[in-house]
């Protein structure tokens, strides 16, 4: 039987710092909330970033997009908070300023293998991913992560709404992302076309 890290790195496909910071991150949230069932229904995550560790948070949490309970707030920032829908019990986890040094180091590997992208300097810059993750996968949990018990905000529970079809494209489109433009229906990207000037 598979360990969650090992499910989690089966799902998202090679080891990154990322994946292990959304890894240790889920399984805070996970204990502190007492959770001990992956895909429990009252579970929400929040990730306010759109990076390696959110594939880990939907391993460990059993949270997805479309079910509705994984909420991605692309705000670049490595914190993750998870909330009980039924108690509002909630927990903020934020990666540590300082335990984020290694993003240097990564950063002159990855110019080096953009300017020549040789085997060599993949191999490299693999290696080092590799050996970072390592290091956050051991580093004791209070120098990576700062954990708060804070009153979030409740994400909407997902709705289902309507599919219309949209006039010009002939498409379906969920009623709360369809417009109205020059008397007719139509999808986002439509609309955008019609404001571009484009022909459809």
């Amino acid at each position: 039987m598979q360990t969650p890290w090992e499910k989690t790195l089966e799902f998202h496909g090679h080891v990154c710092p990322g994946l292990v910071i959304g890894f240790r991150a889920a399984e805070v949230g996970l204990r502190e909330l007492r959770v001990d069932s992956v895909g429990a229904a009252d579970l929400v995550a929040v990730v306010e970033n759109h990076a390696c560790g959110v594939d880990a948070v939907q391993v460990v949490t059993g949270c997805t997009a479309g079910k509705g309970n994984l909420e991605l707030r692309d705000h670049g920032k490595h914190v993750y908070s998870f909330i009980q829908r039924d108690t509002g019990d909630s927990v903020r986890v934020v990666v540590r300023f300082e335990a984020l040094g290694f993003t240097a180091e990564l950063e002159q590997l990855r110019e080096a293998y953009l300017k020549e992208p040789s085997s060599e300097n993949e191999r490299a810059l693999t290696r080092k991913r590799e050996a970072i993750a390592d290091r956050l996968m051991e580093m004791p949990e209070d120098e990576l992560l700062a954990i708060t018990r804070p009153r979030i905000e409740m994400p909407a529970r997902p709705r289902v709404l309507a599919t219309l079809c949209c006039n010009r494209c002939g498409e379906g489109v969920m009623e709360s992302r369809a417009r109205l433009a020059k008397g007719q229906v139509v999808c986002l990207p439509c609309l955008n076309e019609l404001a571009a000037g484009v022909d459809g």
